[in-house]
């Protein structure tokens, strides 16, 4: 019983981390939004486009390209903390799952270091390997999802609300499908400015988010549980 507590702390630790990096990666989004408010529209324009916003009521070395990058390496960190969790809590029954989340940390990752092309300039290969990367990771995390739940139904530490994470894993596809199908119909119709993938992409984000917290409050409540067993039966 006592070599089982090391791991289940880390755990833990490695769920609130995943936590903390989430919820410090949507303060930055909210931040970064009010200080564009009037320069990009929420609607229209992609989070990766707000690279291109001026701030300017903050000192030198502060910019909105910093700032997004900020948000999605919180992200990454968050994200990979929580593949860290599902590794040591069940290391033989994940195969599938961690490559899939792998390639969302990764493409968070590539999203926060290569630019994407600027609104209404030509396209760039930076722009293309940013979209690339970027459609990579949205479509990993639900499928990652989709695998995790389907083999932890019965026994694992998603089985009390399978239901709720598989219905947000399957939304976020669709959410997927739709930002994909607005972004070819940019490219071939003449109205791109009635596009929304400014919003569809954020209500992408907002299902991930809470996809993401959905996957981590298991681990926590399971980790918390062990821990006052184990005290219990430490003191018998």
């Amino acid at each position: 019983m006592a070599a089982a507590v090391p791991a289940l702390r880390s755990t833990g630790v490695h769920a609130r981390i995943a936590v903390a990096g989430m919820l410090v990666a949507v303060c930055i989004s909210a931040d970064l939004h009010l200080r564009l408010s009037g320069q990009l529209s929420p609607l229209q324009n992609t989070l990766s486009e707000y690279v291109y916003g001026r701030i300017v009521s903050v000192g030198s070395g502060f910019s909105a390209a910093s700032t997004f990058s900020a948000m999605c390496l919180a992200f990454v960190l968050g994200s990979a903390a929580l593949l860290a969790a599902i590794v040591r809590a069940y290391p033989a029954r994940r195969r599938g799952v961690v490559p899939l989340l792998g390639v969302w940390c990764t493409g968070l990752l590539v999203c926060a270091l290569v630019p994407v092309d600027a609104p209404g300039s030509s396209p760039t290969w930076h722009g293309d390997v940013h979209n690339i990367a970027a459609i990579s990771a949205f479509v990993a995390l639900p499928v990652a999802t989709l695998l995790l739940i389907g083999r932890s139904v019965t026994d694992g530490p998603w089985a009390r609300n399978p239901r709720l994470i598989r219905g947000l894993a399957v939304v976020s596809l669709a959410v997927v499908a739709l930002l994909i199908g607005s972004a070819v119909w940019m490219q071939t119709a003449a109205g791109t400015q009635h596009a929304l993938l400014g919003l569809y992409e954020r209500v992408l984000f907002a299902v991930d988010l809470a996809l993401l917290l959905a996957l981590t409050r298991p681990l926590l409540v399971r980790r918390a549980k062990r821990t006052r067993r184990n005290r219990r039966l430490a003191r018998m």
